[in-house]
């Protein structure tokens, strides 16, 4: 027989005979033959190791296999090198309790004499963090550090476990791993792996986790983000080697020095892409008690990890949530308000005794929640001897506060203090001071790695919307989901306000490409109040009559609403990305009910995001790999041919100056101009009448209590959200309605939200129509690569950057307006006594009257400015970065180095990317 071992002293990888082991494996005879031919020849022939004449050496050596014949043996060494070239799962055995076992390389120290070991009680929970590649915590909390012997790596978990499968038949040591422990401690069947995922129909309950699986889809194939992972893993790993070799080499050449400097600068660039990437946002809005956050805790499937339910008991602040990617904690990130902010709402309320301001309610009301009941009627110098005075104060100078727990119910019983609200029990909830909550969970990395949940609290509720923040964050949303309870889901206007007011900001102020209607609490009914047939037949629903009732319940609901979107959707083209529509039980998933878990339908949302994870995935993967082949191809560059590279850089030259050209005039927006001029008339003309319809149509007909609602929109500057409103009142809004209904079609054209919607007016096509490479015939294949990578990088980054500032453009009309008006308001606000609401209005309607021509001639020309700017930094940045590229690509007169290995095995992986 004969074994592969590798030999400790030189790290070298060899076949030898298996009769040159001793007994245990640790240790190899190695004959003293100076010829290669000679030393062949007796592994070869596996000659008896010789102890008189010439003693043969003993070397240590880590064994790694045996094979019956030599071929089979050599193969097998090969697979090891360029395993251990690009593995990144290890087979080790644990030396204190001798368990043979997988993980990923990035455990391991650089000896690979020990590795770091998780924290993880739960087998299950161990075999994601090896699968998942986990990085050990190594700072507060750090892993433990155990010993090994190291046997071999491997490219594939997969792999990796089959080899220590033979390795265990070899040894026949009894099997003590992630795998077989979870198959011994877990009720799941041994039959079923357990990748992170949705697969089974068995119930799992681990610290506060409830998990409902659904047995329609098959875990047992790998995960196609673990297989992008893991490519991507190898192109690191090779861009590394190079950069390793790139940094030893020792030139005072200067133009090899200068090549070397701006190769590394490459390089550099290449490790920080990936902090550069901007993930999806998906936006969850709904009222009160509409469940939002029971499905966010449903669709993680992590259960209480917001708080949920329960009367006055509810999310406050706008919570943030995303992967947590480091290690196993649930972490919390918390920013507070200013001390300033908060002593300004509280002066505030002391100002308006007289109850002149609905404001002063609402201030209340954050004062009630954090002080008590009592406090509800004290004056800011009263709260300030107040018992929790000096806590609430320590809480305001520390500005941002981090919760970092493994324990789940420990991590939520800690963080709902800063996020709930529970009118039943005031005191003590710190929702007030916060300004927003960023939650990161981990192993959930097949759900989130490129996405973040958003949180809106209850629209309509009081101390809930904090406007800057809620536009901010409605801008960044690519997808919104409006959740509403199924029981008003059809009836109820709520949703639909939601939709009409946030249209603007989501499409020509923001970027949101679908919006997903939810239906919340299906599972929440009375069989007995219904008949079976009041949503139509149940002949083919098999199971208990509540379950028929949700299931007709649902497809009714579904029918009806598909209707209204249909709708909606025929009489507003903007209403056009509206996409889907669910009905959804949280309960039901994370509990034992009447459904199944696909008919709680929270598995189709969690595909939602799967497969927008899986898409971000494997485009930035893609663009990783195409990134480090285009350095690998600047530095393998051919120095030969110096006439025809010298006229390839002068056509590139060329035609990148006519390219620009024909982008200067292919941008164009003097129909914008029009339309913005037709909104800048028809404001001046309308705009004191479209105001003072908008109030007559939220002031209530005996106008009791208005004046308070129109001084907290004065104090609030022209925007205010009141207590028990569906939407708020927006007089800024309401001064832009003509600009914005004049230039929306033409706007929506140039920056259209969706790809398929682009035209020739669209400045994102005209970009992907914008290339310097016409005649690919007369250039090499290796430089058409580094010129097109370059290309679409600088695309990228230009679309992102488009998409940016078009929200800027777009919100440039309300923010000119409102600061123009902003002394009116502040003026009217500090009107008091009998007959101030007709004051007020008078002051806001002489304001209008006044600056009209002003302020809208203004926000014209702003927009035409940026409109410009936005073309120049196009253009510049094109010019600028390609003329960069050609001088780099081109005019080296050597090759730095050979990577053309490199360059195959990057090949190799974008044939194996999946498409």
């Amino acid at each position: 027989m004969y074994a592969v071992v590798t030999f400790l002293d030189t790290d070298e990888m060899m076949v030898t005979a298996s009769n040159w082991l001793n007994t245990d494996k640790t240790q190899c005879h190695w004959p003293p033959f100076k010829s290669s031919e000679k030393l062949l020849q007796a592994v070869r022939n596996r000659i008896e190791p010789s102890t008189a004449g010439r003693p043969w050496e003993m070397l240590n050596i880590r064994f790694h296999a045996e094979y019956d014949t030599y071929d089979e043996a050599k193969k097998q060494q090969k697979e090891l090198e360029k395993a251990q070239a690009d593995g990144i799962y290890a087979v080790i055995t644990l030396k204190e309790s001798d368990e043979l076992t997988v993980i990923p390389t990035n455990w391991l120290n650089e000896q690979k004499t020990q590795c770091y070991w998780p924290p993880f009680k739960s087998p299950k929970m161990c075999t994601e963090a090896v699968k998942n590649r986990l990085e050990p915590a190594r700072g507060e909390n750090p892993w433990e550090m155990l010993n090994i012997d190291f046997h071999e790596v491997h490219g594939t978990y997969e792999k990796a476990k089959e080899r220590e499968e033979a390795l265990r038949g070899q040894s026949e040591q009894p099997s003590t791993s992630f795998q077989s422990l979870e198959n011994q401690m877990s009720p799941i069947p041994q039959s079923w792996p357990s990748l992170s995922g949705f697969s089974t129909n068995t119930t799992v309950t681990s610290y506060g986790i409830k998990r409902k699986r659904d047995e329609s889809s098959d875990d047992r194939a790998p995960s196609q983000l673990i297989t992008d992972m893991d490519i991507k893993k190898k192109a690191e790993q090779i861009i590394e080697r190079v950069n390793m070799k790139i940094q030893a080499i020792k030139s005072t050449d200067h133009t090899m020095t200068t090549l070397k400097i701006d190769i590394l600068d490459d390089i550099s660039k290449i490790k920080r892409m990936d902090k550069n990437i901007r993930k999806e946002t998906i936006g969850i809005f709904g009222r009160t008690g509409e469940g939002k956050s029971s499905l966010l805790n449903a669709v993680l499937d992590v259960n209480m990890l917001l708080p949920a339910g329960g009367f006055g008991a509810c999310t406050s602040v706008i919570t943030q949530v995303e992967a947590n990617l480091n290690d196993s904690n649930y972490i919390a990130e918390i920013e507070f308000i200013s001390e300033e902010e908060w002593e300004n709402e509280v002066a505030l309320s002391d100002e308006n005794e007289d109850g002149e301001n609905q404001m002063t309610e609402t201030i209340k009301d954050k004062i009630t929640a954090l002080y008590g009941a009592d406090a509800k009627g004290k004056t800011s110098e009263e709260l300030k001897r107040d018992d929790k005075y000096t806590q609430i104060d320590q809480v305001l100078s520390i500005r941002k506060k981090t919760i970092s727990n493994q324990n789940l119910l420990n991590f939520s019983h800690e963080v709902a203090q800063y996020i709930k609200n529970n009118e039943a029990k005031p005191g003590g909830w710190y929702w007030p001071l916060v300004k927003s909550v960023t939650i990161k969970i981990p192993n959930c990395r097949e759900l989130l790695e490129h996405i973040v949940l958003i949180d809106i609290p209850g629209t309509g509720d009081s101390n809930k919307i904090r406007d800057d923040l809620w536009k901010s964050k409605l801008k960044d949303c690519s997808s919104m989901w409006i959740v509403s309870n199924i029981n008003r889901a059809v009836s109820d206007k709520d949703p639909w306000e939601i939709i009409e007011h946030c249209i603007q900001d989501l499409q020509g102020g923001g970027e949101c490409k679908r919006i997903n209607f939810i239906c919340t609490k299906t599972d929440d009914i009375n069989p007995d109040e219904y008949n079976e047939d009041d949503w139509g037949t149940s002949e083919q629903i098999i199971g208990s009559k509540k379950k028929k009732c949700i299931i007709l319940r649902n497809n009714y609901a579904k029918e009806k609403l598909h209707g209204k979107l249909t709708e909606a959707k025929n009489k507003d083209s903007k209403k056009r990305f509206i996409t889907d529509v669910f009905t959804v039980s949280s309960k039901a998933f994370l509990n034992e009910s009447v459904l199944d878990a696909t008919e709680t339908e929270i598995p189709k949302l969690q595909n939602v995001l799967r497969s927008l994870n899986k898409n971000s995935n494997q485009r930035l993967t893609r663009d990783y790999i195409n990134e480090v082949k285009r350095v690998l191809y600047l530095i393998q560059q051919d120095a030969n041919k110096n006439m025809t590279r010298a006229k390839i850089h002068n056509d590139l030259q060329k035609n990148l100056e006519k390219a620009l050209k024909e982008l200067d005039c292919s941008i164009d927006y003097k129909k914008l101009e029009q339309c913005l001029s037709k909104g800048e008339e028809e404001s001046v003309r309308l705009c004191v009448q479209t105001t003072h319809d908008m109030i007559s149509k939220v002031r209530p007909n005996d106008n009791r209590g208005f004046h308070k609602i129109y001084k907290a929109l004065c104090v609030k500057g022209g925007f205010y959200w009141p207590k028990h409103f569906d939407k708020p009142i927006d007089l800024n809004k309401c001064l832009t309605k003509h600009m914005y209904d004049n230039i929306d079609e033409e706007f929506n054209l140039i920056f259209p939200v969706e790809d398929t919607n682009k035209t020739n007016k669209s400045i994102q096509a005209q970009l992907d129509k914008f290339t310097i490479i016409y005649d690919v015939s007369q250039i090499p294949p290796w430089q058409q690569h580094i010129f097109k990578t370059q290309e679409n990088k600088l695309k990228a980054s230009l679309s992102r950057y488009i998409v940016e500032k078009k929200k800027d453009i777009y919100s440039s009309i309300y923010a000119t307006i409102s600061s123009k008006m902003a002394p009116g308001y502040k003026k009217a606000a500090e009107v008091k006594g009998k007959g101030a609401l007709q004051m007020m209005e008078d002051i806001i309607s002489e304001t209008t009257e006044q600056l009209k021509h002003q302020m809208f001639n203004e926000a014209k020309v702003k927009v035409l400015q940026m409109f410009n700017d936005l073309k120049l930094h196009i253009k510049k940045t094109l010019e600028s970065e390609l003329k960069r590229s050609l001088e780099l690509s081109l005019s080296a007169k050597i090759t730095l180095l050979d990577v053309s290995r490199e360059i195959q095995e990057l090949d190799t992986l974008s044939q194996d990317l999946s498409v």
